[in-house]
Formats: structure tokens, C-alpha cells, sequence
């Protein structure tokens, strides 16, 4: 660890969180009253908050984010956009609970806590989830030589070295990581409290309300279940990233990364029983593509810090290859819960994940209707197996207008 480095944090920082959030919160309040009104005519109005949901007796939607965050990537793209919305009115985003998976936990959380001081959001707490899947780490070489190289191994693969990590080495200490990361390291504290300890507490405190974003491995919310399985009937639901159901994998030639990471994990959380379960499988995850023509688009409305850090950040790989172009993956998460209207076709599904470790580890299987099974009655589905909303399609041209706007709009 940096000698001091926990001492430099300025003491009140905590204090000053706390003030900035209950502004922001006042903020919010005032923002839902204008838009209930008809007094704020920002193109985002229609998409973002309408009088039905200022009333009293609607449902209060909150977020969690459970991220295995880098920079700029598709995981940083959705905790801006729930920050905006946060700021909007449209949600409450209750924190982020850091998780391994592309990122140890340790460089996750610094590439959170940074991320969110550039765009003048350190209110939004963070918290330190585990880097070890259920079973254990998995032996990333010697699988590679069984079943062949995986084509993406996340954490376990050292950059610096073009090899697999020693993962006893993994980094544990978000203040003293292995190299400079890319924005230098936050003022702004993670919080003591364990990952798990503060979903059990945020379900708990608002029933019925707190939806958890699981855009990397499951291992978090798998022990959360495990250690208060009551948080299964308080949650509102579950928004998945992950698992290729009917496509090939791209890690192994038939799993997802995320549900690759730690399949037994994934594995808990789809067989409980939540009040709603979405899952944003690669399926539609690898066909939407972010390009130039979206890039173009957010430098030329930006304004805001978010939309100021993702030009200067992309500004050199579009200039270096106007043709280059990325999956969206997370982001569409954000975007369907947000606004739902983007799906266009969401299918009803018993899912589940093969967890017997062999080729098809972490590879999703599906149930639906056939001449021996019926989705809506739950005929002929596997004991234990639950039923999913699985998205498979969505309306590009509203999405890329909502992902645009609302990463580029400002506010006071």
C-alpha cells in the first residue's frame, strides 16, 4: 500500500458526499415536479420521467450496479448513464458493488471511484465485492490446453506480460496497484461495507423497489442470496449481461465471459426465484455495433463531463481508424430498463447454466414452449429452473437517439 495514502483523504469528504447527495436528491424532486408540469421542454423529457411517475403512490425505481468496471468500457458507459438518470429523476442509483471478472476487484473499484469524480458524481458510494468465484480460481493455462485458448480470460490474462497472471498476485489493495492507473487514483474513499452486506441492506430497506444490475460474474449475488435468501422476494428483479443462448460463446466456443467467470454463481441467482428476471444475452449484445456515426454524435451535442470524457477518451482510436467500431454490450441494460419501449422482442425462457466442468462450462440452456412444454404454465421445465424475460432484439435507432442524449445532456 501507498505509506500515508489513506490519511491524504480528505476527512470530509464523507460529509461533503452526503451534502452533495441530498442536493442532488432535492434536485431531482424539482426536475420531476417541472417535468410534471410541462415546464421543461429538453428532448429528453419524453424518455426521461413522465407525471405518472412523480406521483406519490408510483413505484420508486432503484438501481445497484455489480460491475467488473474498466475505463471507458461498456460497464463505465452504464454507471454513467444511471448517474444522468439519477440525476434526471428517472431512478435512484443507489451504489456501485465492484465484482471480478475483465477487472479484479481492486482495479475496479479504482477505475469506479476515479470515473465517478471526473463527471462530479463521488456522492455515488462504492463498495468492494469478492474477486474469487465460488469454486475457486480456475487453472486458466491448463484449461486452454485442454479445450483450447479461451478468447477472452479477463482478469487472468496479464497484458504486460502476454501470459496468463499469477492470480496470488492479483492486486487487493485499490490505493497500491501494480501500474499508474489511467486517471491516477480517486480522493473520494470506498466504503468499508462489504458488496454483499450492502445489497442485503438496500433490498431490505427499500422492498419491492431495488433492481441489481449484473453486467459481470455472478459471485456477489450468489453469497447475497446465500447469506439472506429473503432478499429474493424484497428485490424488484434482476437485469443480467451475459450467456449466449442461442449463439456460439466468446470466450470458450460456447460460453459468455461473464457466466464463463464463475458459472456455479450464475447459477444461484438464475435459480431463485425473483419477481423478474432479464437477461441481455450476447445474442443481441454482439449485434448492436458502436461506431464513428455515434461517436460523431455525442462529440457534437457534448456539454456535460461524461460526454467530455468519453470524446477525449475515444478521440484517437476513431482518429487512428474511422472505420474501427465496438459491441455496446452493457449499455443496453441501462437502456431497456430506463426506457422499455427499446425492446422490441423479449422471449420467455427456463434458464439455466451447465456448470459440470467440461467444455460447455458456463454454456446457457434453455426451455421453451414445445409439443412437451409450456412456458406460460411451467409444464415440462426442469425442477428448480426459472422462468427468464430473455431480450433478443431492440429498436437501434431508439436506442442510439437515448444513449446519445443522455449521455450528453446537462445538468445543473
Amino acid at each position: 500500500m501507498k505509506a500515508g495514502r489513506k490519511e491524504e483523504i480528505d476527512p470530509t469528504l464523507q460529509s461533503k458526499s452526503f451534502n452533495y447527495r441530498r442536493k442532488r436528491s432535492m434536485k431531482k424532486r424539482f426536475l420531476s415536479m417541472l417535468l410534471a408540469a410541462g415546464m421543461m421542454t429538453s428532448v429528453m423529457a419524453p424518455a426521461m420521467v413522465n407525471a405518472e411517475e412523480t406521483q406519490a403512490d408510483a413505484p420508486v425505481k432503484r438501481a445497484i450496479l455489480d460491475t467488473d468496471m474498466g475505463y471507458l468500457n461498456d460497464d463505465a458507459i452504464v454507471m454513467f448513464m444511471l448517474s444522468q438518470a439519477d440525476s434526471l429523476g428517472m431512478c435512484d442509483f443507489l451504489g456501485v458493488t465492484t465484482v471480478g471478472g475483465n477487472s479484479w476487484v481492486a482495479s475496479g473499484t479504482t477505475a469506479a471511484l476515479r470515473q465517478l469524480e471526473l463527471i462530479g458524481r463521488e456522492d455515488i458510494p462504492v463498495y468492494m465485492g469478492c474477486d474469487i468465484p465460488l469454486m475457486g480460481f480456475r487453472n486458466m493455462e491448463a484449461e486452454s490446453q485442454i479445450w483450447g485458448m479461451p478468447e477472452n480470460s479477463g482478469a487472468y490474462w496479464d497484458f504486460s506480460t502476454g501470459d496468463f497472471c499469477d492470480v496470488s498476485e492479483r492486486p487487493t489493495d485499490y490505493l497500491n496497484l501494480p501500474t499508474e492507473p489511467r486517471y491516477g487514483y480517486a480522493e473520494t474513499p470506498a466504503q468499508d461495507e462489504h458488496a454483499i452486506d450492502f445489497i442485503i441492506e438496500q433490498v431490505h430497506k427499500y422492498p419491492g423497489e431495488v433492481t441489481i444490475f449484473v453486467i459481470g460474474a455472478g459471485t456477489n449475488m450468489a453469497l447475497a442470496v446465500r447469506k439472506d435468501p429473503t432478499i429474493v422476494e424484497d428485490a424488484a428483479g434482476v437485469i443480467y449481461m451475459g450467456g449466449a443462448v442461442d449463439i456460439p460463446g466468446n470466450s470458450s466456443p460456447s460460453a459468455e465471459f461473464n457466466w464463463y467467470y464463475d458459472p456455479e454463481g450464475i447459477k444461484v441467482c438464475l435459480n431463485s426465484e425473483w419477481k423478474d428476471q432479464l437477461i441481455v444475452p450476447n445474442d443481441i449484445a454482439e449485434a448492436v455495433f458502436y461506431t464513428k456515426e455515434e461517436y460523431d454524435r455525442i462529440a457534437e451535442k457534448q456539454g456535460n463531463e461524461i460526454s467530455k470524457l468519453i470524446v477525449e477518451g475515444q478521440a484517437g482510436r476513431f482518429e487512428k481508424d474511422p472505420n474501427a467500431s465496438s459491441f455496446v454490450w452493457d449499455a443496453i441494460t441501462a437502456a431497456v430498463w430506463l426506457k422499455p419501449e427499446i425492446a422490441t422482442d423479449i422471449q420467455e425462457r427456463y434458464v439455466d447454466v451447465d456448470t459440470n466442468y467440461g467444455p460447455n462450462y458456463g454454456r446457457v440452456v434453455s426451455w421453451w414452449t414445445s409439443r412437451n412444454r409450456d412456458v406460460e404454465k411451467g409444464e415440462g421445465m426442469p425442477y428448480g429452473v426459472q422462468k427468464c424475460d430473455v431480450l433478443f432484439d431492440i429498436d437501434r435507432e431508439a436506442f442510439w437517439d437515448f444513449y446519445v442524449d443522455i449521455l450528453t445532456t446537462e445538468v445543473e
